[in-house]
């Protein structure tokens, strides 16, 4: 099992029925996401990682054995065509996507080692010398908690309680100091080098799914698998949610002002409804990153720009 931060939901406890998984994934990868799906059902798990709009990878679980790339996709689809199962999109700063590349599909420097066997204060220098990007993973019984690394430096810490990554190593240590804990040190590419890698292009994902249904299918579960293409969500509702996250991103960065340049460049961009049209929601995010840079030219607004980037995506993928 792995343990990938769900501190930033975007949907939770979808049922795989409700929708056609490769339109989900076609239209996170289009709409620029950053982040992770998750599936799970009976005994399998699956997940797919995404920066930029680019599927940087894909893993699923079962029977005992790990598949990655075209086989952890075609087993995903398998499932839910077979068993449902239940969907979790979660968001991601670009830097996390990467750490959640280390977690799932990145090279194990320690695996399943005893934390006092280990020279923990020798260990996080050499991950500082050799430039990590990755995961420092502790875990003990039933708790867990996790360091993001980038270039050798923490860039975040989670724990099984936690609502969000924090900024303090503390529930770390605490976790690291329980009796029997152990260590995993995931670690991966740069992300710049994770991008030249997007399974969205190298995998053909409608033959994959009319293969999975072929396979698995008897008449009457065709029958039910039609009933996929419905639209599970009302418009106008996916609408007010997306426009309130927007917002609720542009205060996070600009603060209340954030607000009003999100309401006023959709007004007059000619609505909400335009979220739907790339070419309309590229002209818009440009807008706002220009009103943004007008009133916090020191915001980060390259990383605040991924995120609305990932809330579009995610809103109106599922």
């Amino acid at each position: 099992m792995h343990f990938l931060p769900k501190a930033n939901p975007l949907y939770e406890h979808i049922s795989s029925q409700k929708v056609v998984m490769p339109d989900v994934l076609e239209k996170l990868g289009k709409g620029g996401f950053t982040g992770y799906l998750s599936y799970s059902s009976a005994n399998f798990e699956s997940y797919s990682v995404f920066a930029k709009g680019k599927l940087i990878c894909a893993t699923s679980t079962g029977s005992g054995r790990d598949k990655t790339g075209f086989e952890a996709i075609s087993a995903l689809f398998d499932k839910v065509v077979t068993t449902g199962g239940e969907i979790n999109v979660y968001r991601m700063t670009a830097d996390l996507a990467m750490c959640a590349h280390a977690l799932v599909a990145g090279t194990k420097l320690f695996k399943g080692n005893e934390v006092r066997q280990v020279d923990i204060k020798g260990t996080m220098a050499r991950l500082k010398d050799q430039r990590l990007n990755g995961v420092v993973h502790f875990y003990a019984n039933e708790r867990f908690a996790m360091i993001f690394y980038m270039n050798g430096q923490p860039i975040g810490f989670y724990h099984d309680g936690a609502k969000s990554i924090e900024s303090s190593p503390e529930e770390s240590r605490k976790i690291a100091a329980l009796p029997g804990a152990r260590i995993d040190v995931c670690a991966t590419k740069p992300l710049d080098e994770l991008m030249h890698y997007d399974l969205l292009q190298m995998v053909n994902l409608g033959k994959l799914w009319e293969a999975a249904v072929t396979r698995n299918s008897t008449p009457t579960e065709k029958g039910q698998n039609a009933s996929l293409t419905e639209d599970i969500g009302h418009r106008d509702e996916k609408l007010d949610e997306l426009v309130d996250d927007l917002m609720e991103v542009a205060m996070a960065y600009l603060s209340k002002e954030g607000r009003g340049v999100i309401k006023n460049r959709l007004q007059e961009a000619g609505g909400s409804s335009i979220l739907f049209d790339g070419n309309k929601t590229g002209i818009f995010l440009g807008q706002v990153e220009k009103d943004a840079k007008a009133i916090d030219s020191q915001a980060r607004i390259d990383e605040m720009i991924d995120l609305m980037k990932s809330e579009i995506a995610g809103r109106l993928a599922v």
